[in-house]
C-alpha cells in the first residue's frame, strides 16, 4: 500500500531542521512546541479519498486532480529528567510536521554518554488516513474509510559518538472497510480481491549521516528502506530511496530544503491490470522559519511548498502532489 499518506513519496525533511531540538536539556522540566497554521494541497491520486471529490472514477486511467484546504495543528511535549538525561514524550517531532507525516509517538529517550542518544516509543497514527474503501470501483460512487497504523519505533542519535543516525520502524496497517477489487470481482466473476488487500505490516530503516559544512549549515544524505508485508500480494512492496537535505540557522530566519529520489518494485502483478506498479519517485520540498515574530523569542513563523510525484508502470497508481502551507511554531 504505497499510498498510505498523501505525501508519502518523500516530502521529507530532516533532523538538522531543529537539531537543538532532538539533544536532551541540561535542566530538568518541561519542552517542547506547538504549530498551528493550514495546508493547501493539490493532488492526483486514486487512492486518497481527500474531500471527496472523485466518488466516480470513468476509468481505470490516470487520477484527476483535486484541490483541498486542511488545517495544520500539531504538538510535541517533552519532559526531561536531567540527572539521569532521560526524557519522556508525547506528540510528533517537528521534523516529522513540517513533512506532513502526523504520525504520535510515546516514549522514552536515554543518553548514553559519549555514544550518543537512544530512544524507544510506540507510535501511532491520532487522526486515521482516509482512502477509498474499493478504489477500483467503475460502477458506483466509491466510498471512503480510515486507515489507521500502529507499531513500535527504535532509534540511535550520534550511533558511537558519531554523526550517524539511525532508525528502525515497524507499523500495522489495518484498514476499516476494505474491498479493493470486490466490485471489479462481482462484474467479472473474478477473485482478485484478496491480492489487493492493504491490511498488513510495513517496516521502515532510515540511516543518515550529518555533516557541519559551516557553522549553522548542516547537509544530510540519508539511506531509506521500506518493506510492505500487506496481506495482498500485489500491494506488498519493496522500496528503496535516496534523500539529501540542506539547512542553514541563523539567529533571525533559518531554511531547510529537502529533495528525494526513490524506486518501489511491488512482490506480484495487480490482477486487474496484469502488470505490476512499480515505480519511480520523486520529492523537492523547502521550509523558511522566520524566528523571533513580533519581537516574541521562542515564536517563529513557518512556510513550506512542496512538490512530489510517483511515476508508476501502471497509469492508475500515478500520484503526484503540490503543497503549500504556512503557520506560527511556539517552542518552550
Amino acid at each position: 500500500m504505497r499510498n498510505t499518506t498523501l505525501l508519502g513519496l518523500g516530502l521529507l525533511v530532516a533532523n538538522s531542521a531543529y537539531a537543538d531540538l532532538g539533544a536532551i536539556p541540561n535542566e530538568s522540566g518541561w519542552s517542547g512546541f506547538l504549530l498551528g497554521g493550514v495546508n493547501v494541497i493539490n493532488y492526483e491520486s486514486n487512492f486518497y479519498s481527500g474531500d471527496d471529490e472523485n466518488r466516480h472514477l470513468s476509468g481505470l486511467g490516470s487520477a484527476e486532480s483535486s484541490s483541498n484546504v486542511t488545517p495544520l495543528l500539531n504538538a510535541d511535549i517533552r519532559y526531561t529528567f536531567a540527572d539521569s538525561r532521560t526524557q519522556v514524550f508525547l506528540g510528533n517531532l517537528i521534523q516529522d510536521a513540517i513533512r506532513f507525516d502526523f504520525t504520535q509517538q510515546l516514549g522514552i529517550r536515554q543518553e548514553i554518554g559519549d555514544k550518543g542518544t537512544i530512544a524507544g516509543s510506540v507510535v501511532f497514527n491520532a487522526m486515521p488516513t482516509e482512502q477509498w474503501s474499493d478504489p477500483f470501483d467503475t460502477k458506483h460512487k466509491r466510498k471512503s474509510t480510515d486507515i489507521t497504523s500502529q507499531g513500535a519505533r527504535l532509534t540511535w542519535d550520534h550511533i558511537w559518538g558519531s554523526n550517524f543516525f539511525g532508525s528502525l520502524t515497524s507499523r500495522k496497517i489495518e484498514v476499516d472497510e476494505e474491498r479493493s477489487g470486490q466490485q471489479y470481482d462481482k462484474d467479472n466473476q473474478k477473485n482478485y480481491a484478496a491480492k489487493l488487500d492493504r491490511n498488513g505490516k510495513i517496516n521502515a530503516m532510515e540511516l543518515s549521516y550529518q555533516w557541519q559544512l559551516a557553522p549553522g549549515q548542516v547537509l544530510e544524505p540519508a539511506f531509506i528502506y521500506r518493506q510492505a508485508d500487506l496481506d495482498g500480494n500485489a500491494q506488498s512492496y519493496e522500496s528503496n530511496g535516496f534523500q539529501l537535505t540542506y539547512s542553514k540557522h541563523a539567529s533571525q530566519w533559518s531554511f531547510v530544503s529537502n529533495v528525494y529520489l526513490g524506486q518501489t518494485k511491488y512482490d506480484e502483478a495487480n490482477p486487474i491490470f496484469d502488470h505490476k506498479a512499480d515505480s519511480d519517485e520523486f520529492a523537492l520540498t523547502g521550509t523558511f522559519f522566520w524566528h523571533n515574530l513580533f519581537g516574541i523569542a521562542p515564536l517563529s513563523a513557518t512556510f513550506t511548498a512542496g512538490y512530489a510525484k510517483s511515476d508508476s508502470d501502471i497509469s492508475f497508481y500515478d500520484t503526484e502532489s503540490t503543497v503549500f502551507s504556512t503557520g506560527l511554531l511556539y517552542n518552550f
